[in-house]
């Protein structure tokens, strides 16, 4: 893996996946070596993975296919020890719970966020969700950098994202130690999928890629509607044409398509049910009838979506909620 010093989101990351790759990150190594990235004796294309465009993902099937495995990445004694203690000093009660929390938003990836604008959503529209989460006796860690708007001020909510603390070893060690990510569609998500925590995501868009990761996971799409009506478009409209696909903004606005965030209780209703999953319970808290409605929306996704074979789930109260939207 040759890791330049301008394309590493989270360097303290590299030092994990040196357990599995020969990291090279020595500015000359990597540009005496670049050039085998492009040879076909030596590249390993791994678009077909994650960022394909017209065909669905791989990781979908693997994670589907090894989804009672465990995860590949644990935290090491010394990371561990240290995260215990910065927690202390984020203001977090030895013993008590937290989740993650993360909202995009454009300022991380300036240079081309006019194509990714869609993905973006607002962080007070987790405020609900926090609140709730508070009221459980668990606390909140908004993570993040700098560049974003603060977070609001609501008591058990830690913006992390501006804290003297922050750091990427400590990214890690929260995503790793996290109850759950509460997130959206964003590879911050990815501090805790990495470290097998189960991730709860809103806001997801494009429709087709609104599958986070595993078995564990949950995600709720943000909705189609005409530009022109306001009519909400019904899921499987949006998955037998190519928008349930777009991956910039200008094709949304093309084709005449506004997206319409999740509400606050959505997504306090999704991070309820990441709760009830995350819990001492036996069997998750699904009915027959729950059960029946994420069967249907499964069954409209075909090969060629983003996150078909995917084995996550779509958040239960919204299914219910927007059950209109499926055929009939």
């Amino acid at each position: 893996m040759l890791a330049s010093s301008r394309r590493v989101a989270n360097r303290a990351v590299l030092r994990y996946w040196q357990r599995y790759f020969w990291v090279i990150s020595s500015p000359v190594l990597v540009k005496l070596m670049r050039p085998l990235m492009t040879h076909p004796l030596t590249k390993l294309d791994v678009a077909s993975y994650a960022a394909t465009s017209d065909s669905s993902a791989g990781f979908a099937r693997i994670q589907a296919l090894w989804s009672k495995r465990d995860a590949l990445l644990s935290l090491d004694l010394v990371d561990r020890q240290r995260g215990d203690r910065a927690l202390r000093e984020l203001g977090v009660p030895e013993g008590a719970w937290f989740i993650c929390v993360h909202s995009r938003e454009g300022s991380y990836s300036a240079y081309d966020e006019h194509n990714h604008n869609f993905r973006n959503s607002n962080i007070e529209d987790y405020v609900l969700a926090v609140q709730h989460i508070v009221s459980l006796g668990g606390w909140c860690i908004r993570l993040g950098d700098s560049s974003m708007r603060p977070a609001p001020a609501v008591p058990g909510l830690i913006d992390y994202a501006h804290h003297p603390l922050r750091s990427d070893w400590l990214d890690l060690y929260l995503g790793a130690n996290a109850r759950f990510f509460l997130g959206n569609s964003s590879g911050a998500l990815s501090l805790s999928a990495i470290f097998g925590i189960p991730v709860a995501c809103a806001n997801m868009a494009p429709l087709a890629a609104v599958f986070p990761f595993g078995e564990r996971d949950i995600g709720i799409p943000k909705l189609y509607s005409r530009a022109s009506s306001g009519e909400l478009i019904p899921f499987d409209e949006i998955l037998s044409t190519s928008m349930a696909d777009f991956r910039h903004a200008k094709d949304f606005k093309s084709a005449g398509i506004a997206l319409i965030d999740n509400s606050p209780e959505e997504i306090r209703d999704l991070a309820m049910e990441q709760y009830q999953n995350t819990g001492d319970v036996s069997t998750p808290p699904y009915t027959p009838d729950d059960e029946a409605l994420q069967r249907t929306f499964q069954s409209l996704f075909r090969p060629g979506h983003y996150t078909y074979h995917s084995s996550s789930r779509i958040g239960r109260s919204f299914l219910s909620r927007y059950q209109h939207l499926l055929p009939r």
